[in-house]
């Protein structure tokens, strides 16, 4: 004799279909509190699980390293040179330098040689007056002997000043101005003699 099968009630599927439909929704979300999709939360990873062949190539960014973990590559190519920079301040001046003007004179007043601009502008017994070509008075001015063909009478004193007078020389009787000397030879016994003679001005 058989027995007749019974059907569940229609309430009692319906309660089972409800009952499964919050076991998945909760399972679901249990899932996604643990991490996101297609992530893995530190919490789910044990220490050095993470190994080079798990990592894709070429996939870090220079930020995921620590400072110095990466070495430096090699130096670039030097850039174009830059504009140059302005021009600095000038620096102070240098001490002048000491101008000197030369002259060597034969006993007759011929100028045999000079650094240029010598002229002779008066001669007699002794006296020379002469223009260097520049102004003398304010100037040093110094005269020795020389031996440009002079084999004369024994030298006495020779002096040598800017002529246009006191204080500082002498008052010349020609071209008594700022801009002629005038050279005084003697012999040993002081008589004005012709003779050979270098003269020079500085400054």
């Amino acid at each position: 004799m058989h027995r007749k099968l019974r059907l569940p009630s229609p309430a009692i599927v319906i309660a089972c279909i409800a009952l499964g439909a919050a076991l998945t929704g909760t399972s679901y979300a249990a899932v996604n509190a643990l991490a996101p999709r297609n992530s893995v939360a530190n919490s789910s990873l044990r220490a050095n699980a993470v190994t080079s062949i798990k990592v894709k190539d070429r996939s870090l960014l220079a930020k995921d390293f620590a400072i110095g973990q990466i070495p430096a590559g090699p130096a670039g190519p030097a850039g174009p040179a830059g504009p140059a920079g302005a021009a600095g301040p000038a620096g102070p001046a240098g001490p002048a330098g000491t101008a000197v003007k030369w002259a060597l004179l034969k006993a007759d007043g011929t100028v045999q040689a000079q650094s240029g601009g010598w002229s002779l502008t008066s001669h007699s017994g002794g006296t020379y007056i002469l223009s260097p070509g520049s102004v003398v008075a304010g100037k040093l001015v110094v005269a020795s002997y020389g031996a440009a063909g002079d084999s004369g009478t024994a030298r006495g004193g020779i002096i040598g000043a800017p002529c246009c007078g006191s204080p500082e020389g002498f008052v010349c009787a020609s071209n008594n101005d700022t801009s002629h000397l005038q050279v005084i030879t003697t012999t040993a016994g002081g008589a004005l003699t012709d003779h050979s003679f270098y003269v020079a001005i500085f400054g």
